[in-house]
């Protein structure tokens, strides 16, 4: 019984989960992610994000870690995963000059990932999981001291991207494990620009709006080696790389005049309500440089697992001048995360609380965005709890995130976010006949 009904939970996640996702958005509001491909999501599923995001050297049988694609094979040949979540959200932003905090709230479907066994030493893994997101509204004021004109420019911009995967995963030797994962992206950005004049109604106002959409694929590699003396002491190594790929992306601006008033000229042109300056459709390419991610992890098995890992990916290396904004450059971005699990005794017959995994981390990164002569910094901590579901492998993971980054110096925007994350992984054995019914 409990079995067939992790069955059909899982069959009826991934078309609930598929159906809802195909148009949707993992909204954001950030002013930041104005610039680039918008706000990179942080990675991994409940137990990654409440051990600082690390994944890299992970290799547990009971959960599905799509971080590292050499993870897929750690576990045993009958067994299924299913793993589904959602976040909810609160942004907080400071600035030099406004006297009350704006506060942002939202709540987002996460993920959804399934995994299953491809005989003893392959399986094989496949989800969808945010990518980008892009989502804010802000307004720039500026006066002309001579002539006493005012000038307000408006920008908004809302979107994301998503990242389906289908990976596999192969074991050597007990030892070691290679995997692969296969991505594609697909998604829409959408940003505006408006230019009006408030203290003069009888201008004109330019609105320009700029189309970005993105369907393409590219390949990810991993590697793990996890070493086990006595059943008393693991270490494992990790790693992971990302080939550069050009996304195939498709860019659409639009300029148009509004005027609110009597009718006007403008270079000539006569202009009522509404009317198109400027319409262009082009296809180009947006580039993702080559990524790079390393990790460390130890402990005692079933136990205790302490990991750190370190990523590196070159975006200045790259023009992608086609998704630029004015004193926006690309930067070399890099972080490190580190995590421990500790779980009290995993086979404890009294007292659920040893039957939890508590969980701790955090990161620092260097983000991929420079605005004028400031890099654009990332830090926060990361706590959570694993809870068994009953006598089962299957859990439920809850995990919280606090971060900060930005700064109110030179005009710009202190951001402080926590995430909330609730996730499900689903345990079953499906490969194997039944003697009794």
């Amino acid at each position: 019984m409990r079995r067939n009904f992790l069955r059909i939970s899982a069959i009826g996640g991934f078309i609930f989960f598929l159906t809802i996702s195909v148009n949707a958005q993992f909204s954001t509001n950030s002013p930041y992610t104005r610039f680039g491909l918008g706000d990179i999501a942080h990675g991994g599923f409940g137990q990654n994000k409440a051990m600082g995001g690390t994944g890299l050297a992970i290799s547990d049988a009971n959960k599905l870690n799509y971080m590292n694609p050499a993870a897929y094979s750690a576990r045993d040949s009958m067994s299924v995963l299913f793993d589904f979540g959602l976040s909810a959200f609160r942004n907080q932003y400071i600035t030099s000059s406004s006297e009350n905090d704006i506060i942002w709230t939202n709540a987002n479907l996460d993920h959804f990932a399934l995994s299953v066994p491809i005989g003893n030493t392959f399986a094989m893994a496949t989800g969808l999981v945010p990518y980008s997101s892009v989502g804010y509204n802000a307004r720039q004021e500026y006066d002309e001291l001579g002539t006493g004109d005012a000038i307000d420019l408006y920008y908004k911009g809302d979107g994301g991207i998503l990242k389906y995967f289908l990976g596999m995963s192969v074991e050597f030797f007990d030892r070691v494990s290679l995997g692969v994962n296969m991505n594609y992206l697909l998604g829409n950005i959408n940003r505006q620009r408006a230019l009006i004049f408030p203290r003069n109604r009888g201008f004109a106002q330019t609105t320009a709006l700029n189309e970005i959409n993105i369907s393409h694929t590219y390949p990810g590699f991993g590697f793990l080696y996890k070493e086990i003396i006595n059943d008393k002491f693991f270490f494992s190594i990790g790693g992971v790389y990302d080939l550069e790929t050009n996304l195939k992306s498709t860019f659409k601006q639009t300029v148009t005049n509004n005027f609110s008033g009597n009718a006007s000229y403008l270079d000539s042109l006569y202009i009522n309500t509404e009317y198109d300056i400027t319409e262009q459709e082009d296809d180009g390419h947006i580039t993702i440089p080559e990524r790079l991610g390393v990790g460390l992890s130890l402990g005692i098995p079933n136990k205790l697992t302490v990991t750190a890992d370190y990523y590196k990916q070159d975006w200045a290396s790259v023009n992608n001048s086609n998704i630029n904004a004015e004193g926006f450059e690309l930067a070399n971005s890099q972080s490190f995360h580190a995590g421990l699990e500790y779980t009290p005794d995993f086979e404890a017959f009294r007292g659920y609380y040893n039957l939890m995994s508590y969980r701790v981390g955090g990161y620092m990164k260097d983000a991929y965005v420079q605005v004028d002569d400031f890099q654009l910094k990332d830090y926060g901590m990361t706590f959570g709890v694993g809870l068994p579901l009953g006598k089962t492998k299957s859990s439920m993971n809850i995990s919280f995130t606090y971060g900060t980054r930005g700064t109110t110096d030179n005009n710009l925007v202190m951001e402080n976010y926590g995430i909330l994350t609730f996730n499900v992984t689903l345990h079953d054995l499906w490969f194997y006949k039944q003697k009794f019914d």
